[in-house]
């Protein structure tokens, strides 16, 4: 079995970073994904990796580690929002032990512009090294590429995003790639690796087009990180430039194009913002003695909300678009799951994602993660 704390991230933060509001919203549990006592049966799969995606017709998708029995590597699953789920697919190995269409779905999961779901698996395929498919909502799965099909693996398996053309996209330290949803392959922009820059992370704008993030070369004390905007049709931009260097992460941006993000880790930290024309400002300072949000969502209604994940329990948090606390909540592991994940915001106006651990489940089973719901009421407009 693979460990968590192998393929995801913890951040210790210290509460005290957000100043507390009221009202808070209620944190609950939607769903607890559970083993019985030796592990033997595992009925929806366990150990959340990714989603929720939501869907038209209101129900969520997402993945698992691991399915029911020590063979299957990993789930795609549906919950409706009242917590029915039901496993859509089981990652399976063929007679030969191996698993062609993939293991671990971990890396990358996500709605396609034709009503399909889209993934990256971690492992599996043909050359072991993971693979892009597609599965539909009545759950059949497609591989559509093998990654390390090329010489040297430049095409290595990373998260994908859906570009306003209907192509996916990827980032890797050397390029920028993209992938038709047939599964036709293509490099469309290099950093020059070793010489100048690394990429470090890639989103969909809400505007059609990319945005991410690198690291200027060599990696040391005084390398700078950069936020870049990547047009579908290969433009790519700076739009800002820190002063030394930061671990900058969980872009996201709002539907009036503003994006946001955190740098951290130094002497000063903070979730930043930089508006369409390009400019630059820090949204809300964060206490240098805390470590930084590792998901921010804005949502529908000016809002960005956050989660903060720890070993235990973690927290979930919004702030306006002037910068103010309106609430920060912390996760309760018996009853609602901890050490949050993922966040999205719901058609119900809701928050919902995933945690990696605990959850209320019958006395006896073992619990293994959340799918949880935040109930943040009326956005301000």
């Amino acid at each position: 079995m693979k460990p968590l704390t192998a393929c995801v991230a913890f951040f210790a933060f210290a509460i005290s970073a957000f100043p507390q509001a009221q009202p808070t919203p209620a944190i609950s549990q939607v769903f607890a994904f559970y083993c019985n006592s030796d592990y033997s049966s595992c009925p929806d799969g366990f150990q959340p990796g990714l989603g929720p995606v939501q869907f038209s017709d209101g129900n969520f998708y997402g993945t698992t580690w691991y399915g029911n029995t020590p063979t299957e590597l990993g789930t795609v699953w549906q919950a409706t929002p009242s917590g029915d789920v039901h496993t859509l697919y089981t990652f399976t190995p063929n007679g030969s032990g191996q698993y062609v269409n993939g293991s671990y779905p971990v890396m990358g999961f996500l709605a396609g512009a034709n009503g399909n779901l889209y993934g990256v698996t971690l492992e599996g395929g043909v050359q072991n090294s993971g693979v892009f498919y597609s599965v539909t909502t009545g759950g059949t799965l497609q591989v559509l590429y093998n990654f390390c099909s090329l010489s040297g693996c430049p095409d290595q398996a990373v998260p994908v995003v859906l570009g306003g053309d209907g192509n996916f996209y990827g980032i890797t330290p050397n390029l920028i790639f993209s992938l038709t949803p047939e599964g036709a392959w293509s490099q469309i922009y290099s950093f020059n690796f070793p010489s100048t820059q690394e990429g470090a992370e890639l989103i969909a704008g809400t505007d059609g087009n990319l945005y991410g993030v690198v690291f200027s070369l060599p990696f040391q004390d005084k390398s700078k990180a950069s936020v870049f905007r990547f047009t579908t049709g290969g433009v790519y931009t700076v739009l800002h430039t820190f002063p030394k260097f930061e671990r900058v992460s969980a872009l996201t941006q709002s539907p009036n194009g503003t994006l946001y993000g955190v740098f951290c880790c130094g002497n000063k930290q903070a979730i930043f913002q930089i508006n369409s024309t390009g400019k630059y400002k820090v949204l809300q300072k964060i206490d240098p003695a805390a470590l930084p949000p590792v998901v921010l969502v804005a949502g529908s209604g000016g809002n960005l909300y956050g989660l903060v994940n720890t070993d235990s329990p973690g927290s979930v948090f919004g702030v306006t678009a002037k910068g103010k606390t309106i609430f920060n909540e912390q996760f309760n592991c018996p009853s609602d799951g901890c050490v949050p994940l993922s966040l999205i915001e719901a058609s119900d106006g809701n928050l919902y994602g995933l945690t990696a651990v605990g959850g209320t489940v019958s006395p006896g089973d073992n619990s293994n993660g959340t799918i949880f719901k935040v109930a943040t009421g009326p956005k301000d407009h």
